[in-house]
Order: structure tokens, then C-alpha cells, then sequence
């Protein structure tokens, strides 16, 4: 059995070089101001099934509206680079990401068209190499959280995605503003395991709509897989704090990629897709620290360690310190 582990490591923020034609580590020092904040989770999935087909429709979903934060889990090396390799991602995007052998198929990729200043990798307490992906976002003068998380799936996990998001909620407990979305495995019975002080955004604007991320009546290559109908809201956009008030919220991807092939979808999960509009921070203290750092290009967020120098020190070279 693997041990439970937990760690967190810095992750380098790149930006295309079109000049050397390759993502390499680029710092981003911008300030950003916006009255509107879309956000976007997709759960790729990471099975040969057609996996290029899709993961190229999947660009071209999210092109149509270019959501200002994109998030994806369940990333190869090789979806990542379908996706990186799009013209309008490599001309508005910086990207955070956790992929290849340490995560498996569980790969994490963050894209983002507001400054990202900080970006880490946490790992939960774990059998299936699940964590979450944290970005500081330098926007309308403070560092806006957001995470990207995968917790542990199967219904006999309940208590473990519980644990995981025990750790989570504890580790934002004092963060004012907060937004995490991804992949969360829960059914509908676990909501009791959300802190109370994140608001779910499906139910908030479309009370009256399942919105199932996993649909078998619509997504029959999920169906196909698996021989027998499911019907779960797995992937959900939670915000914390009052800076951000939703305005809309939709899935994404619930049509076969080609009329070639009917029964092959995106993915075997729809994505979500959700506005926010700018209300003001919930702690305007946050402002004055990233305004009295913005010279120097660094403000530390909330959740960044403040006993480890090392990895302030990473967060400004690109490197990692290691977990």
C-alpha cells in the first residue's frame, strides 16, 4: 500500500518564446486590472481512446471563449503539448504544470491570461497520486488564489476525498478569496465534507439544472467504457470571499468531436465554464501588499510558506527548490 504522502513544491511559471520557437521559465511582473474573471476546468482524460482527436477538440472549445484561467487534470505530456502548441495559448497564455512520471496520468496544467506570480504542486494524502495546483493571480491589485484540484476518485473513497479536502479547506482557512475548481469525485450525499465558507457556483445560478459532468444519457463514449449509466456533477467551481460574484456558469464539450464519430466525445467528463464578476477584495490589506511589492515583481500570497526563503528565492528564478 502507498504511504500517505503530502508535500508541496514550487513550480516554475513559462511563457512561449516564439523567437526560439519553446515554453521556457518567464516571470511575469505585470499588473493586471479586470472587472470580469472567466474560468474554465477540464478533467481531458488521460486514455488512448482517440486521444489526439479529442484533446484537439478540446483546444478548440476553449478557443471560442479563451477563458481568462484554464485548468486541467488527468494531463500526459502528450496532451499537454496538443495543447500548448495552439497559436492563440502560446501568444496570451503563461502555464504552471505537474506532468510526466511523478504524477502518471494525473498530470496537472494551469493556463493563465492574468500575471501569474507564484505557482506550487500539493500533494494530498493519496493512493492515486491526486493534489492540487495553486496559482497567484496579479489582479486588480491583490493575489487572487486559484487551484486546480483532482481528488481521489471511486465511491469507496468517500472518507479519503473527505481527508483531502480537510487539508485543503485548513490550508486556506485565513485566505480571504479563494477559487478552486477541478475534478472532485464527489456525489451529490458528500456535500457535507465543502467548508460552508465556499459557495458552489452550479447550484447558485442554476439551481433547477442537475448539471452532470458525467452524463451517460448524453456522453456515450462514457457509457461505452463502462457498460452502465452514471449520472454525477464530479467537476465543480467553488469560490471563497466576496471579491468575485458569479454571473454564469455552462458545460463544455457535450457534443461528439466529429459527426464521423458519434459516439466519441471530448472526454469522458464535460468541462465547466464559469464568469465572475469583480465586487471589490474581502481583505483590502492584500491590496497594499501587492501594491508595496509590485516594484520588485514579487508580493508573497497568503498560502505561500513564510519559513521557507528558499523557495521564495525559487519562486523569482523559475527554479524549484524540490518538494
Amino acid at each position: 500500500m502507498q504511504r500517505w504522502l503530502r508535500n508541496r513544491r514550487t513550480l516554475p511559471v513559462a511563457g512561449y518564446d516564439a523567437r526560439h520557437g519553446r515554453w521556457h521559465d518567464q516571470p511575469d511582473h505585470r499588473l493586471d486590472r479586470r472587472e470580469q474573471l472567466t474560468v474554465a476546468t477540464y478533467n481531458i482524460w488521460f486514455n488512448d481512446l482517440h486521444a489526439e482527436q479529442r484533446h484537439r477538440a478540446i483546444a478548440g472549445l476553449l478557443a471560442r471563449e479563451q477563458p481568462d484561467v484554464m485548468v486541467f487534470q488527468e494531463v500526459t505530456p502528450a496532451a499537454m503539448d496538443i495543447i500548448c502548441a495552439q497559436p492563440w495559448v502560446r501568444q496570451h497564455y503563461r502555464r504552471a504544470a505537474m506532468v510526466g512520471e511523478a504524477v502518471g496520468n494525473y498530470g496537472m496544467l494551469v493556463l493563465s491570461r492574468v500575471p501569474i506570480r507564484a505557482a506550487t504542486y500539493t500533494r494530498l494524502p493519496t493512493q492515486l497520486s491526486r493534489g492540487y495546483l495553486t496559482v497567484g493571480l496579479a489582479v486588480n491589485g491583490v493575489v487572487q488564489n486559484v487551484v486546480s484540484v483532482h481528488l481521489e476518485s471511486g465511491k469507496r473513497n468517500r472518507h479519503v476525498r473527505a481527508r483531502q479536502l480537510g487539508c485543503l479547506f485548513r490550508t486556506f482557512r485565513d485566505t480571504a478569496d479563494v477559487i478552486v475548481l477541478g475534478d472532485f469525485n464527489m456525489r451529490d450525499d458528500e456535500d457535507d465534507a465543502l467548508d460552508p465558507a465556499f459557495q458552489d457556483m452550479w447550484p447558485s445560478l442554476r439551481p433547477e439544472e442537475p448539471g452532470y459532468t458525467e452524463d451517460t444519457s448524453i456522453n456515450h463514449m462514457r457509457y461505452d467504457m463502462k457498460d452502465k449509466h452514471r449520472h454525477v456533477r464530479f467537476d465543480r467551481v467553488l469560490v471563497k470571499g466576496s471579491a468575485w460574484t458569479p454571473s454564469g456558469i455552462e458545460l463544455l464539450g457535450r457534443e461528439p468531436i466529429d459527426p464521423a464519430l458519434p459516439r466519441v466525445f471530448p472526454s469522458d467528463h464535460f468541462g465547466v465554464l464559469c464568469r465572475l464578476q469583480w465586487a471589490g477584495v474581502t481583505d483590502p490589506a492584500g491590496a497594499r501588499e501587492l501594491s508595496a511589492g509590485a516594484s520588485a515583481g514579487w508580493s508573497r500570497p497568503a498560502w505561500f510558506p513564510t519559513r521557507a526563503g528558499s523557495r521564495r528565492s525559487a519562486l523569482r528564478t523559475g527554479r524549484s527548490p524540490g518538494p
